[in-house]
């Protein structure tokens, strides 16, 4: 069982459905087709260089589309362990996640010690 108490993680919760609801409404209104420019909104008679922008606006599109699916996906899976009577345990050595951690990043996983030693892995 974590440290944190029913009321915190309640907040918590409520905070995150509301930023899942908020990231949903925003890939609604980012992939609505109606949305996005085209070449003649670029300015652009359908030279390369206006091709190149409108593939920019596109790719940055895309990119912006994949970081808030991936940040659902992770709010999604905080709401799991919360849901599981999980949240605020260390999915890898299973110690209480400390508050702080939750509050200022409430989608952690892993405790301050595990996290840092698997960014550590990761740059090496």
């Amino acid at each position: 069982m974590t440290n944190i108490s029913k009321n915190q993680i309640d907040e918590l919760k409520q905070r995150m459905e509301l930023e899942l609801f908020q990231l949903v409404n925003e890939m609604r209104d980012e992939m609505d087709p109606e949305s996005k420019l085209s070449y003649v909104d670029v300015g652009g008679d359908g030279n390369s260089g206006d091709e190149a922008i409108a593939n920019t606006i596109v790719d940055t599109n895309n990119a912006v589309i994949g970081l808030h699916l991936q940040k659902a996906i992770d709010l999604n899976a905080a709401l799991d362990r919360i849901q599981s009577n999980v949240y605020g345990v260390c999915i890898d050595c299973g110690d209480d996640i400390i508050f702080e951690r939750v509050t200022a990043y409430p989608t952690a996983k892993r405790c301050f010690k595990c996290q840092h030693m698997r960014e550590m892995k990761m740059v090496k």
